[in-house]
């Protein structure tokens, strides 16, 4: 058992890199992108999230390679948290008891019941909560299916848009 919980960690640690580090970096070297550019946007994106967006557009990076690695971002993360958070419910009882009376409080709450899963799109804006946020508040609440990663992904999709489009007007008004 301890041996298919180290298997899947791993796994799961593989597909992050795949889709944060390595997808951005092979979406670089196609595009002609340096690689300290690259870098630069990826670990703005761990950090700033959408709005890593901004910093991307100030290297120079073109607009379409910066979709592709959000896009690269967002697939990775949502699945390498649901991943992780699966791991340590299994584990702790703890975290099942508290799980439960998440979800017993959702199930009270008129706006939860109203708008469902689509709450969880204007908190990809919210710093400190985004993309991470989304994906463990979907995971508590046991939105984990096709319209869960839909709606996420719809979100980040949305907010790293509006954010490339508003860093690209400020820049053809600054040059």
């Amino acid at each position: 058992m301890q041996h298919v919980r180290i298997q899947g960690l791993i796994k799961t640690v593989m597909y992050l890199l795949l889709g944060i580090v390595v997808i951005p970096v092979a979406i670089g070297s196609f595009f002609d992108i340096s690689l300290w550019h690259m870098l630069g946007l990826v670990g703005s994106v761990l950090i700033l999230q959408p709005m890593a967006v901004v910093v991307g557009v100030g290297l120079g990076i073109p607009p379409v390679p910066i979709m592709l690695i959000m896009i690269s971002f967002g697939i990775s993360i949502i699945y390498g948290l649901f991943a992780i958070c699966d791991t340590f419910a299994e584990r702790s009882e703890w975290l099942r008891k508290h799980l439960n009376s998440v979800q017993t409080i959702a199930g009270k709450s008129s706006f939860f019941q109203r708008y469902g899963i689509f709450t969880l799109m204007p908190f990809i804006w919210i710093p400190g909560i985004g993309l991470y946020g989304c994906v463990l508040l979907a995971w508590l609440f046991n939105w984990r299916g096709v319209k869960g990663i839909g709606v996420i992904m719809t979100g980040w999709i949305i907010s790293t848009l509006l954010v490339l489009v508003a860093s690209i007007g400020v820049m053809s008004q600054i040059q």
